[in-house]
């Protein structure tokens, strides 16, 4: 995982107990496999969040919900949420993050027989998108998360960011994890 520390938001609004239960909602959802309900639930949510100014936040869940409407057939909408979550990754910089939800997201979209709207995203995209991130060397002692935030569900995995040497916040609803935690 992608270790970059920053000072925790002071004035961070967390999601509130009716938007991590959607969220927990969603996530289920999708363990199920049940992409066509989960897709709306992560799309209003990337909503929510931009409308009270949480774009990371939102990004985020516009790439959940891209990733949902692709599982669930639906290209149109898989790929407006595509291109919502690149042009949030792009604008505040997430430059972890971005190249590696465009290749996962091209890459299901083709999989799922989706090639128009791969290829829409390869045409705006694809020169817009910096390389994939080299790995990183463990900084120290490795400090293992759990696969999935204890909090709302959301899956913990490429690029976090640490609060402290020991706590990581989850990117989707705000909870702060410390290794171990489950």
């Amino acid at each position: 995982m992608m270790r970059r520390f920053r000072k925790p938001l002071i004035n961070a609004v967390p999601m509130t107990a009716a938007q991590i239960e959607v969220l927990s909602k969603a996530n289920a959802l999708v363990a199920n496999q049940q992409f066509a309900q989960a897709a709306p639930l992560f799309a209003e949510l990337a909503r929510e969040m931009e409308n009270s100014q949480h774009p990371r936040r939102a990004a985020n869940l516009h790439a959940q919900a891209a990733h949902a409407y692709a599982g669930g057939g639906d290209a149109a909408q898989a790929l407006a949420q595509a291109r919502a979550a690149l042009n949030l990754f792009i604008q505040y910089q997430m430059v972890q993050r971005t190249p590696v939800f465009y290749a996962n997201i091209t890459r299901k979209l083709t999989q799922h027989g989706m090639t128009d709207a791969a290829n829409a995203l390869q045409t705006e995209f694809g020169s817009r998108v910096g390389a994939m991130p080299a790995p990183q060397a463990p900084m120290g002692t490795v400090k293992l998360l759990p696969t999935n935030c204890p909090k709302c569900g959301a899956p913990l995995g490429g690029e976090v960011t640490w609060v402290d040497a020991n706590t990581a916040e989850c990117e989707f609803c705000g909870a702060l994890i410390r290794p171990g935690a489950s």
